[in-house]
């Protein structure tokens, strides 16, 4: 990796790390333990889809923003997770937040990055449906975020001209991203699978 690239990397790991502690604390709530339970109902429902969106907004923020207009970030990691954790619904309504709030601020990768955004979170949705509403296991996790990742970059070079510029952007951020969001859902997935195993041994 070029060396130029870690501090970026650095910076994304240690938002990572705040994302890490939030999530944590989500999950001493009462509603969470329910969806840890299997028991979603509209109410923790919507506190995970507001909260996930709220992370999701919160990455973007505390992202590295380029000349480009593109935002060096961990925002997938939110609404993937929401959906690896509270399936489609919870998925969808954090990816729809957190991708809507990226196409507001604009930029040149606004409108690829909104939509990996949106499917980020359905996806994860789905295939929490297809495991039997269960959490999937932190290496599974991992793999999902990355060919989340990757097709983000996929479409930053579909939808974004010209193809130099999408190209250049893709080749500055694709490492830092690809990695920081991957450790983070992989962590993050393997702390919330923790704490249901205490919560819910037989689960």
């Amino acid at each position: 990796m070029d060396s130029s690239l870690v501090p970026l990397l650095w910076g994304l790991l240690e938002k990572v790390g705040l994302a890490f502690l939030l999530v944590f604390g989500l999950t001493r709530t009462t509603q969470f333990s329910q969806v840890l339970d299997r028991r979603l109902n509209a109410t923790n429902s919507a506190v995970l889809i507001v909260f996930f969106g709220a992370l999701a907004i919160l990455a973007s923020y505390t992202g590295v923003p380029l000349p480009s207009g593109a935002i060096v970030n961990i925002r997938d990691t939110a609404p993937m997770v929401a959906g690896l954790v509270g399936g489609p619904i919870v998925g969808l309504g954090a990816g729809l937040i957190g991708g809507i709030h990226r196409y507001s601020l604009g930029g040149l990768t606004a409108t690829p990055c909104a939509i990996n955004t949106v499917i980020a979170g359905l996806l994860g949705g789905l295939i929490y449906l297809w495991v039997g509403k269960r959490i999937i296991g932190a290496h599974w996790a991992t793999v999902y975020a990355i060919a989340i990742l990757a097709l983000e970059m996929i479409l930053i070079l579909l939808l974004v001209q010209p193809f130099s510029t999408a190209l250049a952007t893709v080749q500055l951020i694709a490492i830092p991203m690809i990695v920081a969001n991957a450790v983070g859902t992989g962590a993050i997935t393997y702390m919330v699978r923790s704490v249901k195993g205490a919560v819910s041994p037989n689960g």
